[in-house]
């Protein structure tokens, strides 16, 4: 046998012994996460995702699908264009009023239940008890998000005034610096500042009245490799055995509200 064919054979011996021992690795499943997403529902490490309850509730819903997840860091303005080009899979925690260019028959069952609230400093709370003592205020708003229908109502009628910032810490760091008086947010953001925070709690306060429920669901790509009867078999077998109520509590403090 010449060098040249024994050295061929070595390489095919070789290279059948890697196939054998690497199988293929499963199919990717291409999350999409907004840039301006913080924690509790994303956590970032030099400029990736590394933790949070919306990564958390990915990985549980690709091992349980045996897929392979993937995260994405995707602009506001691009995440309804890049599920429907296929650039991403698959989108979670979000309201079908948020992203109305998907298609209602997209998204899934209800993955997350959250609630906006108000929150204004504890200084305040002897006077700012009721939405109606908010009345002409300046409110802490995310720029670009929507809110539900009746708290829009009040921005365009000019009961409240809106006060946009590009993120949650921003609005956090308006309200204590009184550069607003109330901002609104959710309960999965107050649970976790009040548990993570013990400064945010002693200086800050949540009014009792809840201004809009939201049901939080995951955008799926029509090219998405997860069928949707699948997508939702996932997430309703998180439902009943309490994974998604570890998950939050595990996130934010508190099993929910």
């Amino acid at each position: 046998m010449s060098i040249t064919a024994a050295a061929a054979g070595l390489v095919a011996l070789f290279s059948a012994g890697a196939g054998a021992q690497s199988p293929a690795s499963p199919p990717a499943l291409v999350f999409g996460i907004l840039e301006t997403e913080q924690p509790p529902l994303v956590e970032m490490r030099n400029g990736e995702v590394a933790g949070g309850l919306i990564k958390a509730m990915g990985d549980e819903i690709a091992r349980r699908t045996g897929l392979r997840p993937l995260y994405r860091l995707v602009p506001r303005n691009r995440l309804e264009a890049d599920l429907a080009d296929g650039r991403v899979d698959l989108a979670c925690g979000y309201s079908p009023d948020w992203l109305p260019k998907v298609a209602i028959t997209r998204f899934s069952t209800p993955i997350l239940v959250s609630h906006s609230v108000l929150v204004v400093r504890r200084a305040d709370a002897e006077h700012l008890r009721t939405l109606g003592d908010l009345a002409g205020r300046p409110i802490g708003a995310i720029l670009g998000f929507r809110y539900p229908r009746e708290v829009e109502d009040a921005f365009i009628d000019g009961t409240w005034q809106r006060e946009d910032a590009p993120s949650a810490e921003s609005n956090f760091l308006k309200l204590r610096n009184r550069r607003v008086d109330a901002i609104l947010t959710t309960d999965l953001e107050a649970d976790y500042r009040q548990t993570v925070d013990k400064t945010w709690a002693q200086a800050l306060t949540v009014l009792p009245q809840t201004v809009g429920d939201h049901e939080e669901r995951c955008a799926n790509a029509p090219r998405s490799p997860l069928p949707m009867e699948t997508l939702d078999a996932a997430i309703e077998a998180m439902r009943a055995d309490g994974t998604l109520t570890r998950l939050r509590l595990a996130a934010t403090g508190r099993a929910g509200s």
